[in-house]
């Protein structure tokens, strides 16, 4: 209570504080923060919000259009499998309604054999769901990540002192070591 109280004062002592009207909302010239230097080029919501319309145009936005074909090659193999899957479950689904119409012994024990049959399928199909859409979450944390990396600077700023060859003549292999001092 008594340090929210003498808050005016203190901040009314410090040096470079400009006075305004409202003491809470007083300015610290001696503080100030640079706003002018780093802005990102590319900005990681729109990344994200292109990637989440449509997969793949996040990654376009951030030029790393060699991205695509892997995306959209798993989201691919993902979805086939989901229709693979999908069709052998239907499939299995009006045998066992063919075998049950028959009403005899033998149909309804395949029935009940084709029932565990038409479970896996279906177990099966609702996994390469989950698959195509961990590869859509993915896909929007890439557009978010690349968007956020995207201005950092990866070059090397000095060589390494190490420096290893290969002399294909020879066929030998070494290490060299530079020392600067």
């Amino acid at each position: 209570m008594f340090c929210s109280l003498s808050y005016n004062n203190a901040v009314a002592q410090e040096e470079g504080v400009v006075p305004s009207a409202n003491p809470i909302h007083s300015v610290d010239t001696a503080h100030s923060v640079d706003t002018v230097g780093f802005h990102m080029t590319k900005s990681p919501l729109e990344a994200v919000l292109l990637s989440t319309v449509v997969p793949g145009l996040g990654q376009l936005y951030l030029g790393q259009a060699w991205k695509l074909p892997i995306l959209y090659g798993i989201g691919g193999a993902f979805f086939y499998g989901v229709y693979i899957q999908n069709f052998r479950y239907h499939y299995t689904i009006d045998s066992i309604n063919n075998e049950n119409a028959r009403k005899n012994n033998r149909d309804s024990g395949l029935a009940v054999q084709n029932a565990y049959v038409r479970e896996f399928y279906r177990n099966d199909r609702d996994k390469w769901w989950i698959y195509l859409a961990l590869t859509y979450v993915a896909n929007i944390l890439d557009a978010y990540i690349g968007a956020n990396l995207y201005d950092f600077d990866v070059s090397d700023p000095a060589p390494s002192p190490i420096q290893s060859y290969y002399d294909p003549i020879d066929r030998r292999v070494g290490l060299s070591f530079n020392i600067k001092f």
